[in-house]
């Protein structure tokens, strides 16, 4: 994995992770992808993007994982998250983490070492005219 500078291409790259956001229709390309690095994962003919932001705590920084887009061979989560692991201890992070819908990336994080620490919930709100 390298990580490397953004471009418009590989901004709308992340297209389906915006689309599918847990935070919902509130987030853009722009609030997630801002203050985020672009890694860049390639072996053999298997290719990712993952959009990685640092996020310093009172004790550590933690890595959040806001983008993850595929566009080669199907890829391992053991390969991935050696990967994003390495990278993460690149940038100085003692934690990932990473938010999703996607439940066969929830179990394939899970069998890797990764732990579900909660659940998100949310509530779209709409305001009543008084």
């Amino acid at each position: 994995m390298i990580v490397r500078a953004w471009g418009t291409s590989d901004v709308l790259a992340f297209t389906p992770s915006v689309e599918a956001s847990p935070w919902g229709p509130l987030e853009g390309h722009a609030d997630i992808l801002t203050g985020a690095h672009l890694v860049e994962f390639t072996l053999n003919r298997q290719h990712a993007m993952a959009a990685v932001r640092q996020v310093p705590l009172l004790h550590g920084v933690r890595l959040d994982v806001v983008g993850l887009v595929s566009d080669g061979d199907r890829l391992t989560m053991g390969t991935l998250g050696d990967a994003l692991e390495q990278v993460a201890h690149q940038l100085g992070a003692q934690q990932l983490a990473m938010c999703t819908k996607h439940p066969h990336l929830v179990r394939a994080c899970i069998r890797h070492g990764w732990a579900a620490t909660g659940t998100v919930l949310t509530k779209g709100l709409h305001h009543v005219k008084q």
